[in-house]
């Protein structure tokens, strides 16, 4: 079941974001943060990555969400993985043509 569905909240953060972030390459990130995991953003090429206030108690939630958000904007795990390693200064990403 898509998260969006699943969790109203999931849906008008997506909305946000994706205003936000409108045409730029970006992943959902689960990160440690004061008080529990929260979201992040990392945008591809970007240094750093855009907080989410909302902070999960549980890391396994953080990473659904996380997971389940990268899936709803078509984002697998190879490319959420590529655009987080060109945020730290790794290997600039760049989307792969088919």
């Amino acid at each position: 079941m898509d998260i969006t569905s699943k969790y109203f909240e999931a849906a008008l953060l997506d909305q946000r974001v994706a205003g936000e972030f409108r045409g730029k390459t970006y992943a959902y990130v689960a990160l440690f943060a004061e008080g529990g995991h929260q979201l992040g953003i990392a945008v591809a090429n970007e240094t750093g990555y855009n907080p989410i206030s909302k902070i999960f108690k549980d890391e396994k939630v953080a990473n659904e969400w996380a997971d389940g958000l990268n899936e709803h904007i078509g984002v697998d795990d190879d490319t959420a993985m590529r655009i987080v390693i060109s945020t730290m200064g790794g290997q600039r990403f760049f989307k792969k043509v088919a």
